[in-house]
């Protein structure tokens, strides 16, 4: 008799018995069911962290970009829109690059109407962002908005958390700062 019809004629409590009185591989199927929600949130905790992380070196850039047009040193310089935002880029952090960042910089009659919509993003046929922002330095006392727009590429983890608010895998972040410039001239 085969060991295939001695199984089949066995009864059903001695063939349970024989299964499970094997426990080889039992911690390799363990570590396989639980791995895969581990890593998963790893992967989802890593990939927050390093868009807070972002947002944080184009928080300092606009801070930074802001106290050169409260006191008026960029309004006297009179730079260009592709001169300033040169000159934001060497501001933000190494991990950022140039090519994916917006600058806009406008006037206002007064801070109650200071815009505060998000913008609609266009991408050119590279995928860079397309930039058309305003930019208006304003003059001695007006109040000055800046804002940096940083496109930034999300860690692929494809386990269906995804914090893009573009898209492609991408997010928008946003940094803003308002002031009142100073007299200067």
């Amino acid at each position: 008799m085969s060991t295939l019809h001695r199984l089949a004629a066995a009864k059903p409590p001695t063939v349970i018995r024989r299964l499970t009185a094997n426990s080889r591989g039992a911690a390799v199927l363990e570590f396989a069911l639980v791995a895969i929600p581990f890593f998963a949130v790893v992967f989802a905790a890593l990939g927050t962290s390093l868009a807070y992380f972002a947002q944080q070196g184009l928080e300092s850039a606009a801070a930074s970009a802001g106290r050169s047009l409260l006191v008026g040193d960029t309004q006297t310089a009179s730079p260009s829109k592709a001169q300033f935002k040169t000159s934001v880029c060497a501001k933000l952090p190494g991990y950022m690059r140039c090519p994916n960042l917006l600058v806009s910089v406008d006037r206002s009659v007064d801070f109650a109407t200071v815009g505060t919509a998000s913008p609609t993003i266009t991408f050119n046929s590279d995928g860079t962002p397309a930039d058309s922002m305003p930019y208006n330095l304003g003059a001695p006392g007006d109040i000055v908005t800046l804002r940096l727009y940083y496109v930034w590429q999300l860690p692929s983890v494809n386990l269906g958390y995804d914090i893009g608010n573009l898209s492609k895998g991408r997010r928008l972040l946003i940094a803003t700062s308002v002031a009142q410039t100073e007299q200067y001239s």
